[in-house]
């Protein structure tokens, strides 16, 4: 039978479960154990494709087109393991699976209830992914004690019984600061682990996070008044960056612990590569504009950070980030805000909401030779200006915000424009990109490692309902906007670009290359962007 690592949060939400939850994963990944994970979210909604990302920040896409928690986003990016549908779990998921069960008759007549029904599904889909892997990592969304999460716990404590061997509990909780009194307060981690208690589930070990240097004794105390072995109660102390958490763990011997608690065989810890890329050299810095329309930037658009921090590192470069409010932007404060950036990124989004602010930036990046990168919705407004501004089509829209534009340059895709159920409805998913050959994008691709077996058809992740409307293409390239990839099925837009003769990096793609990136694997298209931004950078100083 598989070993399982149940993961959950005390005290406050946000304490750090999915950068732990991964950590964990990735550690004894390299140890050789083959591991997976999954997320039990109590949210009712069935997905999270249909949330704002004010609610629970951005939307992370699965490569067969599940729209999931951004935590899934932090595992398969440390810990390796590629996401799916069978990695997420909401309560509406489960709920609404029984009651279409029993609505087609598999409940033979009998009442549905929480407990057997819900908590054996629960521990099914344990089982389940128990079946293809050595070790499960489960992580409990939300705080022990919501409400809301309280058949996952009884769910928890039933499998823990049944396989009392094969399960450990770790909670993440932090150790409070009070400054008013400048002391450290562990009365609420302890409250919390009463509170977990109370579900008949007892922790193996302590995650306690803590902003600054913590006494020993407080340690002790925890365990003396928790119950948990004091050589399970670690400190799990704020970072600079997520990809040191596994490295702090690593050094606390958090994986040994794991191992020797489970009654695993004791292996290495393959950890040195990993180690010397993130302390590989910093000889220059660059300054990455990203135009969007959400304000809670760190969690909306965490993918695209983490991915342009993947190739800051690749290139050895400390990144800086401003955050351009699409809202704000004008043809009047466009040169203010953009004076000091080396390169322009619009990401994805929906509705007309800061899109015209997008639309300046853009114009401004393409006539300044600023490296821009567009993303779903960023190619859209990239070809909107272009067809405005270069081809000389003054009233070019997309469908989107203009229904009956006469020039839709940007127009649903076949079977999108009056659909009325909005939950997974989208072109969502990974899907194949024939590149052209002798192109920016092309030679991009062509020299990122072999993430692909044909370098000259790629894969990247969906989401949307428009596209590049093809009727334009033909003006788009004779006016410099050239096409650089297709989907060889459907012949849609994938990617265009306009070629380095003219524009030292000018490319949108369709797709989301964020949501692949990684520490080991940079995404090609976010390589070439910060390597052409670092290059304007020095062109820049030389002339000052």
């Amino acid at each position: 039978m598989a070993k399982y690592i149940i993961v959950c949060g005390g005290v406050i939400s946000g304490t750090g479960k999915g950068v732990a939850s991964a950590s964990i994963a990735f550690l004894l990944k390299l140890r050789g154990h083959k591991v997976n994970y999954i997320k039990f979210e109590p949210y009712l909604s069935s997905d999270a494709g249909v949330l704002s990302p004010i609610e629970h920040g951005e939307c992370f896409l699965c490569d067969d087109g599940k729209e999931t928690d951004l935590d899934l986003g932090t595992v398969e990016r440390i810990a390796g393991i590629n996401m799916s549908s069978q990695n997420i779990c909401t309560s509406g998921t489960l709920y609404k699976e029984l009651i279409v069960g029993q609505e087609r008759g598999e409940n033979l007549g009998k009442t549905l209830q929480i407990m057997p029904h819900v908590t054996d599904r629960i521990q099914e889909r344990l089982l389940n992914l128990g079946k293809t892997s050595e070790i499960v990592v489960c992580e409990i969304g939300g705080t022990v004690g919501d409400m809301e999460s309280a058949v996952f716990y009884e769910a928890v404590r039933q499998f823990k019984q049944k396989n009392q061997n094969d399960v450990m509990v770790v909670m993440v909780a932090p150790i409070l600061w009070v400054p008013t009194i400048k002391e450290f307060k562990t009365k609420p981690l302890q409250n919390a682990v009463k509170q977990l208690l109370q579900y008949g589930i007892n922790p193996e070990m302590l995650l306690c996070r803590v902003d600054r240097e913590i006494p020993a004794k407080l340690f002790d105390k925890v365990s003396d008044m928790t119950g948990v072995e004091r050589s399970a109660v670690f400190e799990a102390k704020d970072v600079d960056s997520v990809y040191q958490v596994p490295i702090e763990f690593y050094n606390r011997h958090i994986d040994d612990y794991c191992v020797d608690m489970l009654r695993l065989k004791r292996s290495s810890c393959r950890i040195h590569k990993y180690k010397e890329l993130l302390e590989k050299p910093i000889n220059d810095e660059v300054t990455i504009g990203i135009c969007g329309k959400y304000a809670n930037h760190d969690e909306a658009y965490l993918s695209l950070k983490e991915a342009l921090i993947h190739s800051a590192i690749f290139h050895g470069v400390k990144l800086n980030i401003k955050w351009i409010k699409a809202q704000t932007m004008d043809a009047k404060n466009v040169k203010e805000e953009l004076k000091e950036i080396d390169g322009l990124i619009v990401p994805g989004g929906f509705d007309k909401s800061g899109v015209d602010g997008k639309i300046q930036c853009i114009r401004y990046a393409r006539e300044n030779k600023i490296p821009f990168l567009g993303i779903c919705l960023g190619l859209q407004c990239a070809v909107i200006e272009f067809a405005k501004n270069v081809c000389a089509i003054k009233d070019a829209n997309s469908q989107e915000f203009e229904k009956d534009t006469k020039n839709p340059v940007v127009h649903y895709l076949a079977g999108q424009k009056d659909i009325a159920v909005k939950s997974a409805s989208m072109r969502l998913g990974s899907y194949s990109c024939e590149l052209v050959k002798g192109t920016l994008c092309h030679n991009l691709y062509s020299a990122s490692p072999s993430r692909w077996d044909n370098k000259n058809t790629i894969s990247e992740r969906h989401r949307h309902r428009l596209e590049v409307n093809p009727e334009y293409l033909e003006i788009f390239t004779k006016n410099g906007l050239n096409l650089s990839g297709f989907n060889p099925e459907t012949k849609l837009v994938e990617i265009m670009e306009i070629s380095q003769n003219k524009h030292p990096f000018f490319v949108g793609t369709q797709a989301h290359p964020e949501f692949k990136s990684s520490l080991s694997d940079a995404a090609p298209l976010f390589k070439g962007f910060v390597a052409a931004s670092v290059d304007r950078r020095k062109k820049i100083t030389k002339k000052k």
